[in-house]
């Protein structure tokens, strides 16, 4: 696959083409006719009449498009490319969009949010024990409870699990995002703490009670050097743009995971959870 700028050439300045006209060929990919019109579309070396280049889903003008993207001779705007080819979540079943979060587990990729327990509906954290067991997700509690069953085991288990209070771990790519959205607004309307929750993959509850700790922990620095210091430079936030370039296309980072047995008697590994960022890479 490979996905292209859209030129637009005018045949009748010169000042828009460097050298002669003759350069390009004239003769319409599509149809097969000579072009005679003022403008046409150059992709992949060929000439296109302004009307002929078209998606071969939607029928739409790629005229009317910034980008295209060809595949085995097919043309497609970028919304039915994605449509079509685009990775999708084995989660939600909804495309992976260029500047999602993702997490991989074995051949399947999720969305950052959808990366929970099955049983629990708990999101994993990073560095997080998971367990696959056909297409459930299972945390390592819940994995242990499945493999050992026995109703005592499960009784005993779900005390344990009662007693021990969950502590939330972050990860780096999170605590950038919540520090970068703090330094611009320390205490977000509820609006704000929902799009950094999606942002951040985290729950608009943990999302507020970081923001409340974060203040609290402000006050406590000013109340404790008699006056507002100046603040520090903000972290520089990990992004991931919009395709805005033909020739690049979105492609998901490759990492290995390292498998780690719960126990010699368990059928399946558990593995440890990791993040990684949807990234822009060129394509030639």
């Amino acid at each position: 696959m490979h996905s292209h700028y859209l030129a637009l050439y005018n045949l009748l300045s010169n000042d828009l083409i460097v050298g002669s006209i003759s350069f390009f060929s004239d003769i319409c990919g599509a149809c097969g006719v000579k072009i005679r019109e003022k403008y046409l579309l150059r992709v992949d070396e060929q000439s296109w009449h302004l009307q002929c280049l078209r998606c071969c889903i939607c029928d739409s003008s790629l005229e009317d498009h910034k980008t295209c993207y060809n595949k085995e001779g097919n043309f497609y705007c970028k919304l039915d490319y994605y449509r079509k080819f685009g990775a999708k979540c084995s989660k939600c079943f909804r495309v992976i969009q260029s500047n999602d979060w993702v997490r991989r587990a074995s051949s399947q990729v999720y969305h950052l949010a959808c990366f929970a327990c099955d049983n629990c509906k708990r999101q994993l954290s990073t560095g997080e024990e998971f367990a696959l067991q056909e297409s459930d997700v299972l945390c390592k509690t819940h994995y242990v409870e499945q493999i050992e069953g026995g109703d005592h085991k499960d009784s005993e288990l779900a005390q344990k699990a009662k007693a021990k209070r969950v502590r939330t771990t972050f990860t780096e790519e999170q605590i950038q995002v919540l520090q970068a959205n703090f330094n611009l607004d320390s205490n977000p309307d509820g609006q704000d703490l929902e799009r950094i929750a999606h942002i951040t993959g985290l729950s608009k509850r943990v999302t507020q009670v970081w923001f409340q700790n974060s203040r609290a922990r402000q006050k406590k620095q000013q109340l404790q050097q008699g006056a507002s210091s100046d603040s520090m430079p903000s972290p520089k936030v990990a992004t991931s743009g919009e395709i805005h370039q033909i020739a690049r296309t979105a492609a998901i980072s490759s990492h290995s995971q390292t498998d780690h047995s719960l126990h010699p008697t368990l059928p399946l590994p558990l593995v440890t959870t990791g993040m990684y960022g949807r990234r822009e890479t060129n394509i030639h």
